[in-house]
């Protein structure tokens, strides 16, 4: 494909009529393979502990030589009619268990140590590593979380260190070779102030984290900017990493509320065509006015408020205005974690007004209604499977979360309803399975218009 894609199949979901499932999960596998896809090879089927954990090691071995990174073995009873009989527990299959290879290691020297600074003013330290390949791609950077990492681990810049992917995926210094430690490794020394701006440094009691308290920090600024435009906040496509560095550097932006305020020309002078990608731009920076008040809650960044305590924040306080408001007295006793939280932060005067800077320049987000009334799927659990006929996922799960339900990964007796699309598979036969509701998405929206 243009984006040099590849795809690798290990399962069929709906199947008409259902004689032409294969009957063994060995089988299926096959089956694929003769249908002319890409399918998994390396399947054995083993009878008894031994054979299985000699698979499992050979595995284990061969995963370097494939395409494709892997993380660990699934082993599975192969009967299909055996896997219908044990069924699905709370979160998982019983007829099928997940074991996890020890992660890939490799030793790589440390050519340097760089400090990225936060949204929140975090100084966080980063191994510049000599490009070294762990699972499939080339890992030259991994992050040391604070200064005590570095002073615990006694790591100094010229080390020879151990290097593995958390998950086959986050690189992570994981050791020091100290046996191979050069006569020119040096101690890092953690820098005093703060690399982008320049203020001192500070760290609060309690805390390990290193801080930049400087208002104008253009690094903090940078981050702000990005976790704002994010698809979890306000969601600006268009609006990443390199233009956000150009609208700082140039001083263009200098507050959230700034990207309201941009013109045409601000945005053409950076390189984008005026009457395509600028235009495109300016008008998803307006659509973000009217997004969803949860959503404008995570994107202010408030410490300790993620999407959930948004979610929170937006049912009980209603506006934007209210929630800037809480900061204007203490939080009661029996406040929720969001509401201390949200209390701390609007307590400083700079983010109420940043907060009404918002507001004056337009920012007008959707409020759902509260209370039952406006929440007809309160306390139920929803599960989404298959490709829906109008919805995205993420759309789908707004929409029941708005009206008050839940949405969860995966299929057990405590779900409400399965929401099936097209391609709806397996989870859609543990609902069965399990006598849980299947619905499609007409009768989702008819539900959540509270019919």
């Amino acid at each position: 494909t243009r984006r040099g894609l590849a795809v690798v199949f290990y399962g069929i979901g709906a199947c008409e009529p259902l004689t032409a499932y294969p009957t063994t999960q060995y089988g299926l596998h096959a089956r694929i393979r003769a249908w002319g896809l890409p399918g998994v090879e390396e399947v054995w089927r083993a009878m008894g502990t031994d054979a299985l954990w000699g698979a499992v090691q050979t595995l284990e071995t061969a995963r370097a030589s494939f395409a494709f990174p892997t993380d660990g073995a699934v082993v599975k009873l192969d009967e299909m009619a055996w896997q219908r009989e044990v069924g699905v527990g709370e979160s998982a299959p019983r007829w099928a268990v997940a074991y996890k290879f020890a992660s890939e290691r490799a030793e790589t020297r440390l050519r340097a140590i760089t400090i990225q600074v936060g949204r929140t003013g975090v100084l966080t330290p980063v191994a510049e590593l000599e490009p070294v390949v762990l699972a499939g791609s080339k890992v030259a950077r991994a992050t040391l979380h604070n200064r005590d990492e570095i002073a615990r681990r006694d790591l100094r810049v010229g080390d020879f260190v151990y290097v593995e992917k958390a998950g086959e995926i986050i690189p992570a210094l994981v050791g020091v070779n100290r046996a191979r430690r050069p006569a020119e490794a040096v101690p890092f020394v953690f820098p005093t102030v703060c690399p982008a701006c320049r203020t001192a440094v500070v760290q609060r009691a309690g805390e390990v984290a290193v801080r930049c308290p400087g208002a104008a920090c253009p690094a903090q600024l940078r981050r702000r900017i990005e976790h704002f435009a994010s698809k979890a906040g306000v969601d600006i496509e268009g609006l990443g990493p390199v233009m956000i560095e150009a609208l700082v550097e140039r001083g263009v932006v200098k507050e959230l509320a700034d990207l309201y305020r941009l013109r045409r020309e601000d945005v053409a002078v950076l390189g984008k065509n005026v009457s395509k990608s600028a235009e495109r731009l300016l008008g998803a920076i307006e659509a973000s006015k009217r997004v969803e008040l949860a959503r404008v809650i995570y994107a202010l960044g408030i410490p300790q408020v993620g999407a959930a305590a948004a979610k929170e924040l937006a049912r009980g306080c209603g506006s934007l205005e209210a929630v800037a408001a809480l900061g204007n007295a203490a939080a009661p006793a029996g406040a929720s974690a969001a509401e201390r939280a949200a209390t701390a932060h609007f307590a400083h005067a700079s983010h109420r007004a940043m907060v009404a800077d918002l507001i004056a320049v337009g920012m007008r987000p959707m409020v759902i209604a509260a209370g039952a009334g406006g929440r007809p799927l309160l306390g139920k659990i929803f599960v989404l499977t298959g490709t829906l006929p109008t919805l995205s996922r993420a759309q789908a799960t707004e929409k029941i979360e708005a009206a008050g339900g839940k949405v969860s990964g995966s299929v057990s007796a405590r779900m409400d309803y399965v929401v099936a699309g097209t391609e709806a598979g397996v989870k859609r036969e543990q609902a069965r399975t399990l006598k849980v509701s299947v619905i499609d998405e007409a009768e989702l929206l008819r539900m959540i218009a509270g019919k």
